[in-house]
């Protein structure tokens, strides 16, 4: 497994790949959920084609429509089923993204604590994989295995409120700058100007009360 933005201990690993497996995907991508529905701290497998996370990230996120914005009260949605009951130019603008990128379908887990989805995860299948009978079926008995084991492993920073007076947006550009991201690379994961990226940085240095890109990952570390 790859860590992005977060951790991949034993546990979520053991429940990822048992996922995978069960429903014999291709890959897998486990991510936490913020309270602005802002995904972050992925781990994904190695499998996770690299155009498709680094496009999702940078924009096609908006067009997805098994995003926890679209989840509504469901556990489980497929990207096959969702894409074919959407009409719409965005509908076949994520279809084609997902097909240059090597994805040919997906199942999507949503994971709540308290009635909020905290996290999710998606198992992916590539071209010429054959989805197996019955998988929605499949994910559904195994979802609250999955809820229970993952979401239980969540750090605690996950529900509580942002600390340093930080704002939503100002702690995913903490994430990202922890995980070594550039200030472009903010830019294009949130969709958000350079000259915008740097403002919110000054912001955190000075609730922070420090003064360098080191010293906020050196204070994160430290948190956790």
């Amino acid at each position: 497994m790859i860590a992005l933005l977060g951790r991949s201990d034993p546990a979520t690993t053991q429940a990822i790949h048992f996922a995978r497996g069960i429903l014999e995907g291709s890959a897998t991508a486990f991510y936490e959920v913020d309270g602005s529905l802002n995904l972050n701290r992925f781990v994904l497998s190695s499998n996770v084609p690299p155009s498709f996370h680094d496009q999702y990230l940078a924009g096609m996120n908006r067009l997805d429509p098994l995003h926890p914005r679209s989840a509504t009260n469901q556990p489980i949605a497929r990207l096959s089923a969702a894409l074919d009951q959407c009409a719409t130019a965005e509908a076949a603008m994520y279809r084609s993204f997902a097909g240059q990128c090597g994805v040919a379908d997906m199942i999507e887990f949503f994971f709540r604590r308290n009635d909020r989805i905290v996290a999710g995860m998606s198992v992916l299948w590539s071209p010429g994989c054959k989805v197996p009978d019955g998988s929605m079926n499949i994910a559904e008995k195994i979802h609250d295995y999955l809820e229970f084991n993952l979401t239980s492993r969540l750090s605690p920073a996950a529900d509580e409120p942002p600390r340093y007076g930080l704002t939503a947006r100002e702690v995913e550009v903490v994430e990202l700058l922890c995980c070594g991201r550039t200030n472009r690379e903010i830019g294009e994961c949130l969709s958000i100007g350079l000259a915008t990226v740097k403002t919110h940085l000054i912001h955190i240095f000075e609730k922070l009360g420090v003064e360098t890109r080191s010293a906020v990952v050196a204070l994160m570390s430290r948190r956790h």
